[in-house]
C-alpha cells in the first residue's frame, strides 16, 4: 500500500466515523469482511497493511472489537470474533478454503444487516465477483445504516 492509498483510506475511515449518529468514543465495534473468492496470500496481504494502517493513523484502532466475516458462498458465511493481532499473524486464515465464484450480494447485505448493523465501520475486501439478484432488495439491505458505515476496498 502505498502513501497515496493510506490517505485515502484514512479519509474514508474519518468520514464512515464521524457520520452523524455513528462512531462517539470508547472501544470501536468494526467488522471486516473477506471475500474468499481471492486468493489466501492477497487476503492475508490486505487484511495486513489496511490494519496496519488504521493502527498506526490513531488510537481509536489499538483496542477494537473486531467481527470477521468469511464470505465463501451464499450458504457459507463464517462469522467470528477475533483480534487486530490474530488478523495481523494470519491465525484467522488457517481454515481458508477457496470461495464460490456464484455468490449475490443479496445474502451477504441481508446478514450484514441481521448480525452487524451495530458495527461503526465495515470494510469488506473484494474482488468484485459477485452477483446481484436483486438490487432493490441490496438497497433495502443497505439502509438505513449500512450504506453509510461500508468501505469497499478492491483488489
Amino acid at each position: 500500500m502505498n502513501q497515496i492509498e493510506k490517505i485515502k483510506l484514512h479519509q474514508q475511515v474519518e468520514y464512515i466515523l464521524h457520520v452523524p449518529g455513528n462512531y462517539r468514543g470508547g472501544i470501536l465495534e468494526m467488522a471486516f469482511v473477506l471475500d474468499y473468492h481471492i486468493s489466501k496470500e492477497i487476503l492475508i496481504k490486505h487484511t495486513k497493511e489496511i490494519l496496519t494502517a488504521l493502527r498506526a493513523y490513531s488510537k481509536v484502532f489499538q483496542n477494537v472489537r473486531l467481527n470477521l466475516i468469511k464470505w465463501i458462498s451464499d450458504v457459507e458465511i463464517v462469522k467470528e470474533v477475533s483480534s487486530v493481532g490474530m488478523i495481523q499473524m494470519g491465525h484467522c486464515f488457517e481454515d481458508y478454503k477457496k470461495g464460490s465464484e456464484k455468490k449475490s450480494l443479496d445474502e451477504l447485505t441481508r446478514q450484514l444487516k441481521l448480525f452487524y448493523a451495530r458495527s461503526k465501520l465495515i470494510i469488506w475486501i473484494t474482488d468484485n465477483s459477485f452477483q446481484i439478484l436483486d438490487k432493490e432488495q441490496v438497497n433495502f439491505n443497505l439502509k438505513p445504516f449500512l450504506q453509510k458505515k461500508m468501505l469497499k476496498w478492491e483488489v
